[in-house]
């Protein structure tokens, strides 16, 4: 069996989605969330149900994640390869990411770790391609 051959569009596509996904995943370690919505369209439904927080719009859960910025100390997240299907103007990723992440308790700094696997749809969009759904789910944790 012989390698695929992508076109220049198909290329270029993965390159885009990767950046995207580097993006955020550095955004969410900062709290960037003006890179952070760059990632997102505004009208985003996402499903955190496996961490607290179910079925809910994009603002919602950028309000959901502003809020543990008081508790989370300081946050690595290593994204594994990304498992892409595109379909024009649409793709589908399943994104597995080591979460490593410090937060304060009252008994001082806590180290979680946790894998993650994002299920997402993506569109490409005039601004560039955008998650438009997530559900995003616990593989592990230790």
């Amino acid at each position: 069996m012989s390698d695929r051959r992508y076109s220049l569009q198909e290329m270029q596509d993965r390159c885009a989605i990767e950046d995207l996904y580097d993006r955020q995943l550095a955004a969410s370690e900062t709290f960037d969330f003006v890179v952070y919505d760059t990632t997102f369209t505004q009208d985003a439904k996402l499903d955190l149900s496996d961490f607290g927080l179910g079925p809910c719009s994009y603002p919602e859960f950028r309000q959901w994640l502003s809020d543990l910025q008081s508790i989370i100390v300081k946050a690595q997240r290593i994204r594994g390869g990304l498992r892409m299907n595109l379909n024009g103007y649409r793709a589908t990723v399943e994104c597995p990411v080591d979460c490593h992440v410090t937060m304060a308790s009252a008994e001082g700094a806590q180290l979680n770790h946790t894998g993650v696997l994002y299920q997402d749809v993506l569109e490409r969009r005039p601004e560039g391609w955008r998650i438009v759904s997530r559900v995003e789910s616990l593989a592990w944790s230790g």
